[in-house]
């Protein structure tokens, strides 16, 4: 009984464990789906944006055109500068405009014959066969090609031979529907690559192209993607990037990943686009792939963007291969224009229906209102009368508050004048009296001393009198009193500047010149003269002390001494409507 529980328990765990993975499998699909989706969306961006630019993509292409005709126009060019002018110009040419590619081909096949070389008469041949193939045109391609010697050309040029010649035998068994005959350009296609894997090191550039394509036609596709995704990381051009990628959509759509197939595709439509290259079918491959999705839309925008490609380059194998796919597209493109149609005219007899109700109800609300209106007038004359004498009231009402207002604000000012008189009329007995009790312990003094003649001692007296000492005396009731009326001046005061200029008193220090000067402004003492004889200063040194202090304030000096004398003494207990 035991062992059966205990067995059951196990099971449970078990299957709450595989539950548990299950879930978490599921949970990583989920994400690794929707990782692949964002970047795919991303590189349609990336490709919409690139097609909108096309027009000035394109521009970029014809001044880099010109300016190398402008170098074949140079006068005293040698042969051989012309020579590699014109390469110069067929190289521009050759996946953008396939006339103008097979005139340059021409003339580099003029100018290699006029320096007899035997290297550039046969890379000429190569380049007049890559156009010819380029375009359609495989047996004059092909005869062409037959008349290069492959020993006469250099090492990158005989990959380009027989990359050539392998792509125009696989060209020819996809153009040609007939087994027996497509199956005897295959195998040609196929002893080309075997040629380049025996020529070219392994895991070269050459040898990775030779091997992958290969591979490809041999439907070894994940032998073939090893290749191809090792290829990519090493160095290439544009073009061959673009081809790379494209080979690589095609061999992850032949093993059942379309999310890899369709993001290399969009990558090679990217480049082709970005770098002006018409010589090219991934558009047309992303168009069909998109129709089978039923992205009708954007297969419509992409297969009519490969159309105008293949137009301006002049391709007529391209023409065959887009003719299978464009009516099909252009099918379901004119169904669904068909579908909108009626889905219009559905909504425009709904529309009408409520139109008529709305005109129905209106016309009933109308005749309602009507009625309405006429009581709503009787109201509103009288809500007028009423208004214009609660108007009346609120003029009345306002005049008396403004003027409220003003006396307020005025006894407010007379109560702090009463104030600062009161505590000052004190200091100032208080001073005076100190002072007459000074005046007469100096008089006894002098008398004592001219009585007894001690002229010693009435220098020792002299000595003794110190008026720095009152002054700073003087100075100190004076902070005392005007700090007890005014307690936040200097917190108020500092308000006015950046935290690098205000003022920093030291420990003990209630006030210092540059604060009395414009405390005395706030008891209303704002004559130069006046602050002057009361600090002992020049009145040029106030004048400066002023102006210093108002250029570092952060307020403009006009207002400066306004935001000063609205400094308020500790008597505040008014509102802030009857401060103002």
């Amino acid at each position: 009984m035991l062992l059966k529980n205990n067995n059951s328990q196990t099971g449970k765990i078990n299957r709450k464990i595989l539950f548990i993975l299950a879930l978490s499998v599921l949970f990583f699909l989920i994400s690794r789906s929707a990782e692949a989706q964002d970047n795919t969306d991303s590189l349609k961006r990336v490709l919409n944006n690139v097609l909108d630019d096309k027009k000035e993509l394109d521009a970029l292409k014809w001044a880099s055109i010109g300016k190398l005709q402008d170098k074949l126009k140079s006068n005293g060019l040698s042969p051989g500068s012309r020579y590699l002018a014109c390469l110069d110009l067929f190289n521009a040419y050759k996946s953008f405009i396939h006339d103008s590619a097979y005139v340059y081909s021409r003339k580099v096949a003029g100018y290699a014959k006029l320096l007899n070389d035997a290297e550039k008469i046969n890379y000429s041949r190569v380049n007049l066969g890559f156009v010819l193939v380029s375009s359609g045109m495989f047996k004059e391609g092909l005869d062409t090609l037959k008349r290069v010697n492959p020993k006469a050309l250099n090492k990158a040029q005989q990959f380009e031979y027989y990359f050539l010649m392998a792509r125009a035998n696989f060209d020819l068994t996809d153009y040609n529907k007939i087994h027996d005959f497509s199956e005897l350009y295959r195998a040609e296609g196929l002893k080309y690559c075997d040629t380049i894997i025996s020529k070219y090191n392994k895991g070269s550039r050459e040898y990775l192209s030779g091997i992958g394509l290969k591979q490809l036609r041999s439907k070894q596709f994940s032998q073939a993607i090893s290749s191809y995704e090792s290829l990519l990381k090493l160095k290439l051009s544009y073009p061959d990037s673009a081809i790379n990628y494209s080979c690589l959509s095609y061999l992850y759509f032949s093993v059942n990943k379309p999310e890899l197939g369709l993001r290399y595709l969009l990558k090679s439509s990217i480049i082709d686009n970005k770098h002006s290259i018409k010589e090219s079918l991934a558009m047309v491959k992303l168009a069909e792939y998109l129709y089978q999705k039923g992205q009708t839309k954007e297969a419509f925008n992409y297969i009519h963007g490969a159309i105008e490609d293949n137009n301006f380059y002049g391709a007529k194998q391209r023409k065959v291969e887009i003719s299978n796919i464009l009516p099909i597209i252009e099918k379901d493109k004119i169904n669904d224009i068909e579908k909108q149609k009626r889905s219009l005219i559905i909504y425009a007899s709904i529309i009408t229906l409520l139109i008529v109700l709305t005109i129905y109800f209106a016309s009933k609300t109308f005749k309602q209102l009507k009625k309405i209106r006429i009581a709503d007038k009787l109201i509103v004359e009288k809500n007028y009368d009423l208004n214009h004498a609660n108007a009346e009231l609120l003029k009345i009402n306002a005049s008396l508050d403004v003027a409220n207002r003003s006396l307020t604000r005025t006894n407010r000012k007379l109560d702090e004048v009463n104030l600062i008189k009161e505590e000052y009329i004190g200091q100032f007995f208080n001073i005076h009296s100190d002072s007459i009790d000074k005046l007469e312990k100096l008089k006894k003094s002098l008398e004592k001393i001219i009585h007894s003649k001690d002229y010693d001692g009435l220098q020792l007296l002299v000595k003794r009198l110190n008026t720095n000492i009152e002054r700073e005396g003087f100075f100190q009731r004076f902070d005392e009193v005007f700090l007890n009326l005014f307690p936040d001046f200097i917190m108020e005061f500092n308000a006015l500047f950046a935290e690098a200029d205000k003022t920093i008193l030291t420990p003990g220090q209630l006030m210092n010149n540059e604060l009395r000067i414009f405390a005395l402004i706030r008891l209303g003492i704002d004559e130069n003269e006046t602050i002057a004889k009361i600090l002992n200063y020049s009145v040029n040194t106030i004048y400066t002390y002023k102006t210093k202090v108002k250029n570092r304030s952060i307020v403009a000096n006009d207002t400066f001494k306004e935001k000063i004398m609205s400094i308020r003494t500790v008597k505040n207990d008014l509102p802030m409507d009857y401060q103002s």
